[in-house]
């Protein structure tokens, strides 16, 4: 998920590009290219993705599996690197016979304002498929006005990860299964004076998705008009109550001595993570797909629980994170049929459960914990299903869909923000300062591509 920080940098440039191809007429419509078909009569269906290692070799068994299930169709996968950097290649390739049939994605924003796909609500209704075999809570996130845009695959929230050993050494109660600020921060505390400050209890990286999550978990939005969702954001709300909860926080961590700031950078988040590793952090959050790695490289007991909470505000839930599948609109008839099959496959109950067990990443299936393969898992490592019990607890709002914003400032003023802040400044003055920065940058996109931003609302 830390890739998703350096992914938003990028989508700026990529909404950009698309936004100005679109006003000026670079980017002409055109009939829908000639239908692919494969030497043995198929119909080839390519399919981009940014999964590489062991999780792309999963994801090309999985369309292995596709295509032996059927003789209609070939999805042919093809890995085009970072999800920046695919969508830069997507949106350079529009309108050819490059661009693919499938495109997995996780910027719901910059792919909306393309505008180049059949919105996956179509085919559902065209097949009447219940979405109700999927967590609601995931859905969510890629919705725009009630209507699903693609369909959510590689799933993830948000949770907290603790080192059960280091609580048992020095003789710290284990965190609750949905724990309050004041929880970890008396468990921090306790850990770093007893370990006599050889651990240092807690962390918080300067991720701007980690406090968005958090205030999420206090049903506060991070921009009006519903978090984005009903109509094209004009405002940050950043500087509110529930932000400034958040960095109360962490200010009485750093104060009691308890909290490790890793820094910005790419170099962060290896850094907290070869320091839970390591022993030496006793609690820090994180996308729940990390598990994997604490899985296979943790030499201790560990914990998952659900994200923190305010001590006044009953938990709300978080956002999912992740990406999804979406479907081209210049391609034929045919070819986007068999790309729908295609995801119908992918989100079946077996195939789920095998690439949570696989990834990490949560199957969207409700169905799927009962798959004997993920249920064994589950009961040999429980904390396999943390994640899935947070989103059935949690509701399904606004603020837990995420915010929807095109070509937004937020992740770098908010970063600086947190950085100013975990360096003593003021908080309601460093969350004003990035508010007003924020609200610079969308008005001036709402200003510049009005026509855009009408179109998306009005799908």
């Amino acid at each position: 998920m830390i890739e998703k920080f350096w992914h938003r940098w990028w989508s700026l440039i990529c909404a950009t590009m698309a936004v100005i191809a679109v006003i000026i007429g670079l980017v002409v419509a055109t009939t829908p290219q000639h239908q692919a078909q494969a030497s043995n009569g198929r119909i080839t269906l390519s399919f981009w993705h940014s999964m590489n290692g062991p999780n792309g070799q999963l994801l090309d068994k999985l369309v292995d599996g596709f295509n032996k299930s059927q003789t209609k169709y070939k999805v042919v996968p093809q890995y085009e690197g970072s999800y920046g950097l695919a969508e830069s290649k997507y949106i350079n390739t529009l309108h050819t016979n490059v661009t693919p049939t499938i495109m997995q994605q996780s910027d719901i924003a910059t792919m909306t304002a393309v505008g180049d796909y059949v919105p996956v609500q179509q085919f559902v209704d065209a097949d009447h498929y219940d979405l109700n075999q999927l967590y609601p809570g995931i859905l969510s996130g890629f919705k725009l006005k009630g209507d699903l845009q693609s369909m959510p695959f590689n799933a993830s929230s948000s949770v907290m990860y603790y080192n059960k050993d280091l609580f048992k050494k020095y003789g710290v109660k284990p965190l609750s299964q949905s724990p309050s600020y004041s929880e970890i921060r008396a468990a921090a505390k306790a850990l770093t004076e007893k370990s006599k400050g050889a651990v240092k209890g807690a962390t918080l990286q300067i991720y701007p998705w980690l406090p968005e999550q958090l205030a999420a978990n206090q049903n506060s939005v991070v921009v009006n008009k519903n978090n984005g969702r009903s109509s094209a954001a004009t405002a940050a709300e950043l500087n509110t109550p529930a932000m400034q909860k958040i960095f109360t926080w962490v200010q009485g961590m750093i104060k009691d001595g308890s909290f490790q700031n890793f820094g910005t950078g790419s170099s962060a988040s290896a850094n907290q993570m070869a320091g839970f590793l390591g022993g030496k952090i006793g609690i820090f959050m994180q996308s729940s797909a990390a598990a994997g790695t604490i899985a296979k490289a943790a030499k201790f007991k560990w914990g998952e629980t659900f994200t923190a909470h305010a001590d006044d505000v009953p938990a709300n839930g978080v956002a999912a994170g992740g990406a999804s599948l979406w479907i081209s609109k210049d391609k034929s008839k045919a070819e986007q049929q068999g790309a729908w099959e295609f995801i119908k496959y992918m989100m079946a109950p077996k195939q789920q459960a095998a690439w949570q067990i696989g990834t990490g990443y949560i199957a969207v299936n409700k169905a799927s914990v009962k798959v004997p393969a993920l249920a064994a898992a589950i009961k040999k490592n429980p904390e396999t299903n943390v994640p899935i019990k947070q989103l059935q607890a949690g509701k399904v709002n606004a603020a837990t869909a995420g915010p929807f914003l095109v070509n937004s400032q937020m992740d770098q003023y908010l970063g600086t923000a947190m950085q100013q802040i975990y360096g003593g400044k003021d908080i309601k003055t460093s969350l004003k300062e990035a508010e007003n920065e924020v609200n610079k940058g969308i008005r001036d996109t709402n200003k510049s591509n009005a026509a855009i931003l009408k179109a998306v609302f009005a799908q």
